[in-house]
């Protein structure tokens, strides 16, 4: 047989095997799933972790105390948005209000829920743009493009993109990151199914979407640069209104959030300076943009320059999406191009050019998550630009028929996603002290943390030899290995000083000072202070080190005999 013969035997091998996969998407997706279950698991072995602890950034302690809090009806300062704390909040019923007794059933719902969703709406978005082929090769790069750029990078760097990023990335940790990201994939895929016309169901599904997207983090609202440009372009104006009214709403759901736990919007702050927690200057009306648009774009450059120090082809990531958008405007999906260039182009300008996002440290990957699927959908758009390719696969670029989504399905999602926040934000008790059930950690870098009190951690004091015993009942409940600090106040008196802002929303500072840290259920204080306040904080991370981690939860106080 000569060599003509063979590739054309092995053309059409390829072309009956396509085929026979073309007919068989639940097979092929089945797999897909359980390979990226599989992977999931052997990362989730093979990083550094404590127990149900993996690396996280540090807000997860504060969402889930908001959960926890909303969950009882209680408002507290409203410093996040809405939606992640509503998620997080029948989880707390069940297990309790400290993000680290929350980790299981919220990594395998966001692990065997929300991972193969977005699984699903690679595949979906990339069958409108090439078919179902395109979909299998596209469900593909997702699952192994995490791993497949370990390699990439220099050894140096692979440790903190396993550790560090990942965790973050495949949904193990509690932090809102991961569920934006699938939340905003799942507008994208209903914004292409509202593309072809007369899907006004379809485009209000991906509103109700988008807006939980910016529910669950505001700066998901840049999604919408893509979804309008989208909806422009292929001349949908009424699905377009649909779309926009209805992320609309839920800005109005986030901006009652805010004023009603806060006294006012972030945006349009009530500027206040604080001495000493004590005093307040006048107000003033302060537009506060650059909190949400602080844009550099030597910092860009200097981003590129590590990303040349650590990538192995920096060039090449930077030409794959250009060259991925070449392929689908090439292929005439005009609208579907316009609509992952605005998505993508959004966030990395506003959060790539930012300050905040550094390679090094190992911030600039999670704050540009939300954008990482459009990223991919253009990467795996490109073999569409091999000549001749498009042609040969004839009908094979349509996309399957879909029927529009059903009103109900809307109206369920808009109860979960933007009535039920808004009823509950509006029935919420204000937490007040005396008695507040969860206080505010004040951290040196200018940062505060809050923080619940744990009435089940029963601290008890007792005088010995000129010296205080304090001891505790330890909590088999933690899902990790943790410490505990033990904190004095420096003079006599409650170890909290509460202060408004904006006229309604109490913070109630802890004015501890730390004296120790231990492992055990027991401390001595051999120079005590009469009539000081002690309280316990648990603590815990990643790495198990006692010398690192945040506080989680602390004990209710007690005074010095």
């Amino acid at each position: 047989m000569s060599v003509t013969d063979t590739t054309v035997a092995v053309a059409r091998t390829a072309s009956d095997l396509a085929d026979r996969l073309l007919e068989r998407p639940r097979v092929v997706l089945g797999a897909l799933v359980l390979a990226q279950l599989g992977t999931t698991a052997a990362l989730a072995i093979a990083a550094t972790h404590n127990g149900w602890v993996y690396f996280q950034g540090g807000d997860q302690i504060g969402l889930t105390t908001t959960g926890w809090l909303v969950g009882r009806l209680e408002l507290p300062p409203t410093v996040s948005s809405y939606l992640w704390p509503f998620s997080l909040a029948p989880i707390t019923w069940a297990t309790g209000p400290t993000y680290v007794q929350a980790l299981p059933p919220l990594v395998l719902l966001q692990v065997l829920v929300l991972a193969p969703i977005a699984l699903f709406c690679v595949y979906g978005i990339a069958t409108h743009i090439g078919g179902r082929l395109l979909g299998y090769w596209a469900g593909a790069a997702w699952v192994a493009a995490p791993f497949v750029a370990i390699p990439l990078f220099v050894d140096r760097y692979q440790e903190r993109w396993i550790d560090q990023f990942l965790p973050q990335a495949l949904g193990l940790t509690a932090m809102a990151d991961f569920p934006s990201m699938v939340a905003v994939l799942a507008a994208a895929l209903f914004v292409v199914r509202s593309l072809p016309g007369e899907r006004v169901t379809d485009a209000a599904l991906a509103g109700v979407l988008a807006g939980a997207a910016g529910g669950l983090k505001p700066p998901n609202y840049l999604f919408l640069a893509g979804a309008l440009a989208a909806y422009a372009l292929a001349r949908r104006w009424r699905e377009g209104a649909v779309f926009t009214a209805i992320v609309g709403a839920s800005v109005v759901v986030l901006a009652f959030w805010k004023i009603r736990g806060l006294g006012a919007l972030p945006v349009l702050a009530l500027e206040e300076t604080r001495l000493a927690l004590s005093s307040v200057s006048p107000l003033a009306l302060d537009l506060n943009l650059e909190r949400y648009f602080d844009m550099s774009f030597e910092h860009w450059r200097s981003q590129m320059n590590e990303l040349r120090e650590f990538f192995w082809s920096p060039r090449l990531a930077q030409w794959a999406p250009i060259a991925g958008l070449l392929a689908v405007v090439r292929i005439r999906r005009h609208a579907i191009a316009a609509l992952l260039a605005g998505w993508l182009a959004a966030f990395l300008v506003v959060k790539g050019f930012s300050p905040r996002a550094s390679i090094e440290s190992n911030t600039f990957w999670r704050l540009l998550m939300p954008a990482w699927p459009a990223y991919l959908l253009l990467l795996a758009s490109v073999p569409l630009l091999v000549p001749t390719f498009p042609r040969r696969l004839g009908a094979r670029l349509d996309a399957p028929p879909r029927a529009p989504v059903r009103r109900r399905w809307v109206g369920l999602a808009a109860a979960l996603a933007l009535a039920v926040p808004l009823a509950a934000t509006a029935t919420a008790t204000r937490v007040e002290p005396p008695d507040v059930p969860a206080i505010v950690q004040s951290f040196e870098t200018g940062t505060t943390m809050l923080t619940p009190v744990d009435t089940t951690l029963e601290l008890h004091a007792e005088t010995a030899d000129r010296s205080v015993r304090l001891r505790w009942q330890e909590n088999s409940a933690w899902r990790a290995s943790v410490f505990y600090r033990v904190y004095r106040t420096p003079t006599p008196g409650s170890d909290l000083q509460c202060v408004t802002e904006g006229g309604v929303a109490w913070n109630c500072y802890f004015l501890g000072a730390l004296i120790g840290t231990t492992r055990d259920g027991t401390w001595t204080d051999n120079a005590p202070v009469r009539g000081a306040t002690y309280r316990i904080g648990v603590a815990t991370n990643w790495l198990d080190d006692p010398a690192q981690g945040d506080v989680f939860a602390f004990s209710p106080p007690v005074e010095s005999p």
